[in-house]
């Protein structure tokens, strides 16, 4: 009779030691840090060369309700993008990155990515990171993006290589007294263009020589 009695604690004591194993398993993976790789992950796969539509920037800054909701990255991998923290100081509000696209070359990985803010789905500031083979960041360039007055497109080559060209957007209406609602973008004029190299310097918001209306700057700088 003693041993019948034992039979079910001892099961209950087993099926309790394993369950207590698989949450002390699952809090682990729970709290692991994210890897590089996984960083990697959260950015869809594209080819280069990599060009921007003007014409898709345009549209989404004329018809506000086009733009869709873009998935944002995860807290846990803000750490993969230092320059973050200088983003958020060209603005109060918060920033949210936003995963476009993920690139790889003989030497380099880069992922591109939209600094987006609350509110303001339908302006863009595309930067890209550039890291070597272990992950190590190396720089990150503003390259493409647009705001009610600058349109800012790039063609990206296979060397890591960027040609921007920066457009001033001519509004019918003054867009400081009337907004966007029943305005229309009336033409844009070329207000520059540069070719630079996405594995140095660190331009992490929309460059001076992107609101000049006197054509080629040779270089370029933060705002």
């Amino acid at each position: 009779m003693k041993s019948i009695f034992l039979i079910p604690v001892f099961l209950f004591a087993l099926i309790n030691l394993t369950a207590g194993q698989a949450a002390a398993v699952s809090t682990s993976n729970d709290s692991a840090e994210p890897t590089f790789q996984d960083f990697l992950a959260q950015f869809p796969k594209a080819s280069l060369p990599y060009t921007f539509d003007a014409e898709v920037l345009q549209n989404q800054l004329e018809n506000r309700t086009s733009a869709p909701k873009a998935t944002r990255l995860a807290w846990d991998y803000y750490q993969f993008l230092p320059t973050l923290e200088e983003s958020a100081r060209y603005s109060r509000m918060p920033v949210y990155p936003e995963p476009v696209a993920a690139f790889e070359t003989a030497d380099n990985y880069a992922v591109l990515y939209n600094t987006g803010r609350a509110f303001t789905k339908n302006l863009k500031s595309y930067h890209i990171a550039v890291f070597d083979k272990a992950g190590n960041h190396i720089a990150t360039n503003f390259v493409a993006g647009v705001n009610p007055g600058t349109l800012t497109v790039a063609t990206i080559d296979e060397n890591l290589r960027a040609v921007v060209q920066a457009y001033m957007i001519n509004w019918a209406k003054d867009y400081t007294e009337n907004g966007p609602e029943g305005n229309s973008i009336n033409s844009m004029t070329s207000a520059g263009r540069q070719v630079m190299l996405l594995t140095s310097g660190g331009m992490v918001e929309q460059v001076n020589w992107a609101y000049k209306t006197d054509g080629m700057s040779a270089s370029a700088s933060a705002k």
